[in-house]
């Protein structure tokens, strides 16, 4: 009976705790080294920025993502909602199919090295695997204006934002507008 009421005392003491360390930004805690989740009203998602430390110069950013709805919700997320902020305070905009396909071939190198930094971003018990669709390789997909997702789904998938003069170091902000929510989840960049 005592060995019953100690096992019921340490699980209930452990249901509350999180793995996640708190970053001081509401519904933001960081899980590793360049992995943040947010966890809001509507989404939550872990964002994987590691191969963004280390594209300092770069006119690419690629940030990793892994979106889901909150518990009961349903949610569309659109493409022209998806934006990050710079250090500076300037909202860059996900890059156009366009700009992604004109560079692609330019890109290759950086996306293979982007795919071998890339976090594991299994931070979500869900059912349906899917995939984001703002991006395709050229030839090889199709791109959609938006994704739509349920609490059984977890879409992944690369972001990309062409940023004019390259990566500065400094604080960031990964931003998706959505219906009733605005999410915001600053990460910060740091020069090696």
């Amino acid at each position: 009976m005592k060995r019953l009421w100690l096992a019921g005392v340490l699980v209930l003491s452990l249901s509350g705790c999180s793995t996640g360390v708190p970053t001081g930004v509401p519904g933001v805690e960081q899980m590793g080294a360049t992995v943040l989740r947010y966890q809001g009203p509507e989404v939550e998602l872990a964002l994987g920025y590691r191969f963004a430390t280390l594209s300092l110069g770069d006119e690419w950013l690629m940030l990793d993502l892994a979106i889901t709805a909150a518990p009961g919700k349903v949610v569309e997320v659109k493409r022209d909602g998806v934006f990050v902020l710079t250090p500076g305070g300037e909202r860059l905009p996900l890059a156009s199919q366009e700009q992604f396909a004109q560079a692609y071939a330019a890109l290759q190198p950086t996306l293979r090295r982007a795919a071998l930094a890339a976090d594991p971003l299994g931070y979500f018990n869900r059912e349906i695997p899917c995939a984001l669709g703002f991006f395709a390789a050229p030839g090889e997909g199709l791109v959609y204006p938006s994704v739509h997702l349920d609490d059984r789904r977890v879409c992944e998938g690369r972001l990309y934002f062409f940023v004019p003069g390259g990566i500065q170091a400094g604080r960031w902000t990964l931003g998706i507008d959505l219906v009733e929510t605005q999410v915001r989840v600053p990460f910060v960049l740091k020069a090696r």
